[in-house]
């Protein structure tokens, strides 16, 4: 009993070490790496502004429900998250990135109890889930930017820990899935998907139990469309079936058929799965989890993919040795649940981003890299059960590993990443508008900006006030898929190319330019 109570102890003790050292790799330096707030950061935090000083965004439209912004319809979670912490905090990137800071934190936490209660693996491998998680690329990068995805995955990972637990907690469970809905639009998506799984955890038998669960999802599940109608339609424009690209592949990919085999192979079923499942591949590739990581700057560090090598790895083996169950259950019937469960999760998981356009997608992805780590872990559990008097070996040679994969990725971040970020997130924007406004504030300024969206950075790193903000903010009209891009504000005109400047509009500002002045 005295070891027993030791071997606890030092659990607790080795939990909060893991804890505190990814608490301090996501707090140091948050503000000024990335020294420059994102596009959806910036419009998360002006909007989040703007709710604290006038209840309204920056549509004026009073106390959204889902925020307009550039016409992607970001859910309130976040942003009014934010407007609470302004009325505390400092209205800065700090604080802008705190939300997320603390929920990549606090995940660390509620992944060993998820290892522990759900996966049922020893408190060792429990502890390496949490030091996977603290550490894994993916996880600490997306922490140290205002991601409404890493808020989400934290409380949909919560939601599911309570609702698979032994003892579930069914109420709980669906509040923090309920508060993840209104955070993230992934969590909206996979929120049917737990249904039937949630009716096979807890069996046919208990139907009491699983029609309670059942009812409380559902219900949230409808309020959530009814509520976010705007939302739910607008990101059906980026799926596979909407693409006008897609649509014209298909013609192509239909004509190479004739007759009966235009109707057999030629059909839209066939090609939308063929391309789903090339998305599948391509979000298990060992070129977008470890090598790269795709080829979005916001996404993921220059040069490094999502995830560790072993990591990887280790997660790969688990998912063949789950296949190789699945080929043999078969036949004896015989099949760990948790297995199964996990495997579900695993392919539920990539169910956003594998049809989408621009498949696959870290963003939309983050649970599905949560489950990928969990069957790494599982592995580790069964390594260290099978290979009992080598299992202090193992552990030792895995932190061993990890150790030096984490020390070449934290060395390019912290050391390297810094120099780079004027050339891959054209940072000096932050500094010139701030410049411009000091220097020209009285003159035409015309700002070249291909994306349309420097004027909420523009917004957000001047802090205009909000009268001034309504009272000169004028939009483009709607482009193909109705987003909205910023005209003017202030003395702010901004143009795609600097032929299109005004005669009267003698400053420019530019990322090839920076600011200058023709007489």
């Amino acid at each position: 009993m005295k070891k027993l109570g030791c071997f606890m102890k030092l659990t607790k003790i080795l939990l909060l070490v893991i804890f505190f050292l990814g608490l301090s790799l996501r707090l140091f330096n948050v503000d000024k790496l990335p020294s420059i707030l994102n596009r959806d950061e910036a419009a998360l935090a002006y909007n989040a502004f703007l709710i604290k000083e006038t209840a309204q965004d920056e549509w004026q439209t009073k106390w959204p429900l889902t925020f307009k912004s550039f016409g992607d319809y970001k859910l309130p979670g976040y942003p009014y998250l934010l407007a609470g912490l302004f009325t505390i905090l400092p209205v800065n990137d700090f604080s802008t990135r705190l939300p997320s800071v603390l929920a990549g934190s606090f995940l660390i936490l509620v992944a060993f109890f998820f290892a522990k209660d759900v996966l049922r693996v020893k408190k060792s491998s429990a502890l390496l889930m949490s030091l996977l998680i603290a550490i894994s690329p993916v996880f600490f990068f997306y922490s140290r930017i205002a991601f409404e995805a890493n808020l989400a995955l934290f409380l949909f990972v919560s939601g599911l820990y309570f609702l698979l637990k032994d003892k579930e907690n069914f109420l709980l469970g669906s509040f923090f899935l309920f508060l993840a809905v209104l955070t993230y639009n992934t969590p909206l998506l996979l929120l049917p998907f737990l249904i039937p799984l949630l009716i096979y955890k807890i069996g046919w038998q208990k139907k009491k139990k699983w029609l309670k669960a059942t009812i409380l999802l559902a219900l949230i599940l409808v309020w959530a469309i009814l509520n976010f109608y705007n939302l739910t339609s607008q990101k059906s424009g980026i799926t596979i079936f909407s693409d006008q690209t897609v649509w014209e592949n298909f013609a192509n990919y239909r004509s190479n058929f004739n007759g009966i085999w235009q109707i057999v192979l030629g059909n839209k079923y066939v090609f939308y799965g063929q391309l789903i499942w090339q998305n599948l591949l391509e979000s298990f590739s060992l070129n977008f989890l470890v090598k790269n990581g795709g080829s979005h700057p916001w996404h993921a560090l220059p040069g490094y993919g999502h995830l560790f090598y072993l990591s990887y790895f280790l997660a790969i083996f688990m998912l063949i040795d789950i296949l190789g169950e699945i080929v043999i259950a078969v036949f004896d019937k015989s099949f760990k649940k948790k297995h199964l469960i996990l495997f579900y999760l695993l392919i539920v998981a990539l169910a956003p981003s594998v049809i989408t356009v621009d498949s696959p997608h870290a963003t939309r992805s983050l649970f599905f890299f949560f489950i990928f780590i969990a069957l790494a872990v599982l592995f580790i559990d069964k390594l260290i059960k099978i290979f009992v008097k080598q299992s202090k070996l193992i552990l030792v040679s895995i932190i061993c590993v990890l150790s030096v994969e984490g020390f070449f990725y934290y060395r390019q971040y912290f050391l390297n990443y810094p120099g780079q970020q004027e050339r891959i997130l054209y940072s000096q924007f932050k500094d010139l508008i701030i410049e411009s406004q000091e220097k020209y504030s009285e003159e035409s300024i015309a700002v070249i900006d291909d994306g349309g969206y420097q004027y909420v950075l523009t917004a957000w790193y001047l802090k205009v006030p909000s009268e001034q903000f309504f009272a000169t903010m004028n939009y483009q009209q709607a482009d193909h898929i109705n987003f909205y891009y910023g005209e003017k504000l202030l003395n702010y005109h901004f143009i795609k190319n600097l032929e299109d400047r005004k005669a009267t509009e003698k400053v420019v500002l530019a990322k090839d330019l920076g600011l200058i002045k023709y007489d």
